[in-house]
């Protein structure tokens, strides 16, 4: 099997994970990993600061400053703009489902109140499609070995703050983070075998 259909294998997997998650917690709405809400009323500060990462002003911002150094560099806007590009299709994505599974948002807000459903979150969408879409970006790049990791994991670490503020301000159930990590992830590596298959990267 090819390296690219691989991807597209784990792309499916994710996919059914994801169906499968939301209809057992509409189905559901009280499993014991959510009711225990261990991780809202914390860092309501740092929280919010990694949340508002995760919204539009951050990513158009994201999308600019990649684009004027991709360009300084002679390569192009492809990978910025398919990035943002997938970003924003993978958020009407995750609106659609939301308006599918109706889940309704916890009740211990800390912070405002997000419009919509619960399930899943787009932030958690966000988090994979956008951020560790772009540590896979710079770990295929030609950048020294040092700056390169050290980038990946500042990326890596950055999706799972996003993560963790939307349950630390009480916005999202642990299942509904985990729903919008399988669509995200679904989403990225159907990218990542799209862009092996027509030799957009070289595999590792």
């Amino acid at each position: 099997m090819s390296r690219a259909a691989e991807y597209y294998v784990f792309a499916g997997v994710l996919f059914v994970g994801f169906i499968a998650l939301g209809e057992l917690v509409t189905r559901k709405p009280a499993l014991r990993v959510d009711a225990a809400a261990l991780f809202h009323m914390h860092a309501t500060p740092l929280a919010r600061f990694f949340t508002m990462s995760g919204r539009w002003v951050f990513i158009v911002s994201g999308f600019v400053a990649a684009t004027a150094i991709f360009t300084h560099l002679h390569r192009g806007i492809i990978i910025p703009l398919l990035l943002t590009i997938s970003q924003m299709l993978t958020q009407g994505l995750a609106e659609l489902f939301k308006a599918h599974f109706r889940r309704v948002r916890p009740e211990y807000w800390i912070v405002g109140l997000d419009p919509g459903k619960s399930f899943p979150s787009g932030h958690a969408v966000t988090a994979i499609v956008y951020f560790c879409g772009w540590a896979c970006v710079v770990a295929f790049s030609a950048l020294p070995p040092g700056p390169k990791y050290a980038l990946v994991a500042l990326l890596i670490v950055w999706a799972i703050g996003v993560d963790w503020s939307r349950l630390a301000l009480g916005a999202h159930y642990l299942t509904d983070i985990a729903g919008g990590t399988l669509l995200g992830s679904a989403w990225l590596c159907a990218m990542l075998g799209v862009a092996h298959q027509f030799a957009l990267v070289h595999a590792p």
